[in-house]
């Protein structure tokens, strides 16, 4: 059993509550001047003799072991105007006495308070206050760590009572260890016969749902103990319940709001984080353990439950910190996506540090108590150390840990919460740069200057400016599809580490906007470690002009960007002879990529075809030959085996180089279209002619 707080069960009818007083109010008063009937006496400033009406005025605060009844009627004199009368009128809308002044209601040690339901018509107990220091008291114990209430707020209780209803056993208990002669005890008593018929209907009702095991809509603030573990089915999230709250919204069915407690990790802590879970509106009844949120304890498979849900928050637990990762799954259509699991980038990036409570006050204190306990989740002066608290959780704080985890996507450039059990190692190609089409001495230079050792613990090379041309900044330029991206893409594989993609398309060709996004990327890789690739950056590089201003402040921000920035940043363009001489001084490395040969066609045709299993294709050397001789780059290449391999399949037979034939001879007829009656076979090498010469 997972509980916490103070619950026992309730017993309604545990005691019978002492008879009301019914002495006329001369007999009372006097009684209680004499010591008869009544508490002790309580001596009045000087020796003078109240009047009736000021007896109560006299009494301090909630002296009074008694009851008063108070009805909210409309005033007569007043128009839109009401107050509290001591009597209750004959019929609704009618004037009453405005009665007792506020000091003489306040000496009795319960106001009973009173509105008309017009829609009923009849009256209802809206809210029961307690003005008795000594009930007061005791209810601090009686309620201590409810949540919602704090030591300031045990004074006044709306309808319908749950804090008495949750705790009737430790009242009744509370009342049976004090001494019935007692004032203590007197006032108790007090408080339990006012109580008794006004929770009445919810004791029959709990009772009912004991013994069926089913619930109505409007009975389940009953069923949610606060301090006891609830779970939402969903997603077998479970939670420490705190309250629940009907809402009607306008264009929805109503529900109820089901506040609980759950523990999260903010990237330097874990703490208890307050969440809404939601009961949709249903008729008739429900079992308890079809609900959308249902009491933890006593479903069928608890144990179960318990054990798989902890294992998940060990996950939970071993996540806690920077990790680079990938997510799966299957349902959502979603397979190795790449993920930098970070949740202090989180909240440093995308939204503000949460406020959490302390792990050890799981169910013991009040919301606005443990509040006052909270430490801050960011430090304080800038600049201070952050120091991250890696403690090993609790099989308790496994069961309460989220199911997700916070996490931005290395592809589409945006945070997602996901599902801890569906995040897996990544599964890294581990000959990425034997496929790289590339001379050898250009692979070792590559190797040379992103090697993650030496780059990370060599001494950095700085400029006289303090973090200047710390970076490492490449540019990879030449005709498209002969391995540009591929290039980019290996340098991350080798250096396990993301790869933040960026284009002309995510950076627009506003300045101010440019500026704003490449800013957020830069910041993003610095803190991941990634590699930054700005695919096709042309539009960023090309030369100034005196005739082209809005392109000269693109230029300007993004050379500027460039000189501060000190991570591993991978340019790719068509047009290296276009390019502003300013940038020749900031790149490190520029590698050029001349148009693919027979050879380099004939390996590009390999390497892709070794992605596949031997079982699925019956390609020889000799047809690699013959496949090498079609003037296609590399991109072409890959779509091309993805297109005949559905031809492939439809035909229930391995890939061959009858298949890739009708495809190639398709997308070169096309090709020559395009280009407006090219001879089929000549396209390519005629487009990248001219392109040459137009550089």
């Amino acid at each position: 059993m997972c509980g916490y707080g103070q619950m026992q069960p309730f017993h309604p009818r545990a005691s019978s509550p002492p008879p009301r007083n019914t002495l006329p109010f001369d007999q009372y008063r006097c009684g209680m001047i004499r010591g008869v009937g009544g508490p002790p006496y309580i001596p009045l400033r000087g020796d003078q003799q109240p009047d009736k009406e000021d007896l109560a005025d006299a009494v301090d605060k909630g002296k009074i072991c008694d009851s008063k009844d108070m009805y909210f009627v409309p005033h007569d004199t007043i128009p839109d105007s009401s107050f509290w009368s001591d009597e209750k009128p004959l019929q609704y809308g009618t004037a009453g006495d405005q009665g007792k002044t506020k000091r003489a209601r306040e000496a009795f040690a319960v106001n009973v308070l009173h509105t008309y339901n017009v829609s009923e018509d009849e009256w209802h107990v809206s809210e029961v206050r307690v003005n008795s220091t000594v009930i007061q008291v005791a209810l601090e114990k009686v309620l201590e760590g409810y949540p919602g209430l704090t030591q300031h707020e045990l004074k006044t209780f709306p309808s319908p009572f749950r804090p008495f209803f949750h705790r009737w056993q430790s009242l009744i208990s509370l009342i049976q260890d004090a001494d019935p002669s007692s004032e203590a005890g007197n006032h108790l008593q007090l408080l339990k016969s006012v109580l008794e018929p006004l929770l009445e209907k919810s004791f029959d009702a709990a009772r009912e749902v004991e013994k069926t095991g089913h619930v109505s809509f409007a009975n389940l603030p009953l069923v949610y103990i606060p301090g006891t573990a609830v779970m939402r089915h969903e997603s077998h999230a479970v939670g420490i319940f705190r309250s629940c709250h009907l809402i009607r919204p306008m264009c929805r069915p109503v529900y109820y709001a089901i506040v609980v407690d759950v523990v999260d990790w903010d990237g330097r802590r874990c703490g208890l984080l307050a969440q809404e879970w939601q009961v949709e509106d249903f008729s008739g009844l429900h079992a308890l353990t079809a609900l959308e949120v249902s009491p933890l304890e006593g479903l069928p498979a608890e144990y179960e439950i318990r054990e798989k849900v902890v294992r998940r928050g060990r996950t939970f637990e071993k996540l806690r910190g920077h990790f680079f990762m990938a997510f799966t799954d299957e349902h959502l259509e979603r397979t190795n996506e790449r993920m930098v699991i970070d949740a202090r980038a989180y909240h440093k990036y995308e939204a503000a540090f949460p406020n959490y409570a302390s792990l050890s006050e799981i169910g013991q204190l009040t919301w606005a108590q443990s509040m006052n306990r909270y430490s801050p989740s960011v430090p304080i002066t800038p600049g201070a150390p952050i120091k991250v608290d890696l403690s090993p959780m609790t099989d308790e704080q496994c069961l309460l840990a989220v199911s997700t985890v916070k996490c931005f996507n290395i592809q589409k450039k945006r945070w997602e919460m996901l599902d801890v059990t569906r995040i897996h190692e990544i599964a890294w190609a581990q000959h990425a740069f034997d496929n790289l089409v590339l001379d050898q001495e250009e692979k070792n230079l590559l190797l040379a200057v992103v090697d993650r050792d030496q780059f990370n613990q060599s001494k950095p090379f700085d400029d006289f400016i303090s973090g200047k041309g710390q970076g490492m900044i490449m540019l990879l330029c030449g005709p498209p599809g002969v391995g540009k991206t591929l290039t980019a893409e290996t340098v991350s594989e080798h250096l396990r580490r993301p790869l933040y993609k960026l284009g002309a398309g995510d950076l627009g060709i506003n300045a101010k906007l440019v500026e704003e996004c490449l800013e957020r990327a830069l910041q993003l890789c610095a803190h991941f470690g990634a590699v930054l690739l700005i695919d096709e950056a042309d539009v960023f590089m090309e030369a100034r002009t005196s005739n082209n201003l809005q392109r000269n402040e693109l230029v300007s921000v993004f050379l500027r960007l460039l000189e501060y920035y000190n991570g591993i940043m991978i340019l790719t363009t068509n047009r290296m002879r276009s390019i502003d001489p300013a940038f020749e001084s900031r790149i490190d490395i520029t590698l050029s990529f001349n148009s693919l040969s027979d050879a380099d066609r004939k390996q590009v045709w390999r390497n892709f075809l070794a992605t596949l299993d031997a079982k699925d294709f019956d390609i020889d050397d000799a047809d690699l030959v013959k496949l090498a001789q079609w003037k296609f780059n590399g991109r072409q290449i890959k779509s091309a085996i993805k297109t005949a391999r559905i031809l492939a399949a439809k035909k229930r037979e391995p890939l061959n180089i009858r298949h890739l034939d009708i495809v190639l001879k398709l997308r070169d007829k096309a090709l020559g279209m395009m280009s407006g009656g090219v001879e089929a076979g000549n396209f390519v090498e005629n487009t990248r002619s001219r392109m040459e010469s137009s550089e």
